[in-house]
């Protein structure tokens, strides 16, 4: 019987391009042209029967079947990549600053870091947390896990996911971790975030209300803070997803009801066009878009 195998360059342009979703940045991180890129995927679809992007003017999305396809490949390719640095050695070596907000790395990323050490022990992992401003510094950092809601030229970004604003507060605040109704989670105080400002806000809108239906309990200068007094049963938090996702994993923290609104911005893994080939920042992003994948807490607050 015939093996049914595609051209492993063909497999690389996909998961690449399904991954980053776009062409161009593709065909900047395999250092081939767009066309290229785009004749591999065109000959992938032409032999699997099936289109795997939609074409949507400037921009793609993964078809339903490229989406399954490239959760395979993905992982495939990651396994060859693993298999072979196992049995042949890692030749990187060096330092890799990491650039993320405090809350994302200390409640989610430094439990996870390890894995990555293991993985490749010659690359030297440094976190880097700004506390002065939430967009990539790429004068410090190699590579940020960043939330913006616009690009800056001279950057490279992979998109990550887009998250949401959720509800979160201590699983002893209601019975059972869950409030019944809109209202009676109204009844508790809300905690206000001073680094994003916009949160309560923007939630407040998209569920209909207006400013006065919300008591404010108090107020924090940062997500940090603002978990720690939600954990302690001081209120309900408005936050994004992924800084609660940590706490949401450990039942530090609970959602008491499912009503989210959709982030302005998006999640983004951000470097400095110079940095495109470094094949470190690749390793990163190869580990951390894993990483987000197999997280069902973050996946589900989604």
């Amino acid at each position: 019987m015939k093996r049914r195998f595609p051209p492993l360059n063909a497999l690389r342009a996909f998961e690449a391009t399904a991954r980053l979703l776009s062409f161009q940045q593709a065909a900047q991180e395999l250092n081939v042209t767009h066309s290229a890129v785009s004749h591999q995927i065109k000959k992938l679809e032409q032999e699997l029967g099936q289109a795997l992007f939609h074409r949507l003017g400037r921009s793609i999305a993964l078809t339903d079947a490229g989406q399954r396809y490239f959760g395979e490949i993905h992982a495939a390719l990651q396994q060859i990549e693993t298999s072979t640095q196992a049995i042949f050695g890692e030749p990187d070596q060096g330092d890799l600053i990491v650039q993320a907000y405090l809350g994302i790395a200390s409640r989610w990323l430094v439990q996870r870091i390890g894995d990555f050490r293991q993985r490749y022990p010659g690359i030297h992992i440094e976190l880097f947390s700004s506390y002065l401003d939430w967009a990539f510094e790429p004068h410090v950092a190699d590579i940020g896990i960043i939330y913006s809601e616009q690009t800056r030229p001279g950057l490279v970004y992979q998109p990550l996911f887009k998250g949401t604003l959720i509800p979160v507060c201590s699983p002893d605040l209601f019975e059972n971790g869950r409030a019944e109704s809109l209202q009676q989670l109204l009844q508790q105080p809300f905690l206000d975030i001073t680094e994003s400002p916009r949160n309560l806000p923007e939630w407040i809108r998209g569920m209909g209300l207006h400013e006065g239906q919300v008591r404010i309990g108090s107020q924090h200068d940062n997500h940090q803070l603002t978990l720690e007094a939600a954990i302690a049963g001081k209120g309900v938090a408005i936050v994004q997803s992924f800084f609660a996702c940590g706490d949401l994993e450990n039942n530090r923290l609970v959602i008491p009801i499912d009503l989210t609104v959709p982030e302005i911005g998006a999640w983004y893994l951000v470097q400095s066009a110079s940095h495109r080939s470094d094949s470190k920042v690749i390793h990163f992003a190869n580990w951390l878009y894993h990483q987000l994948m197999a997280d069902e807490f973050l996946l589900r607050s989604r």
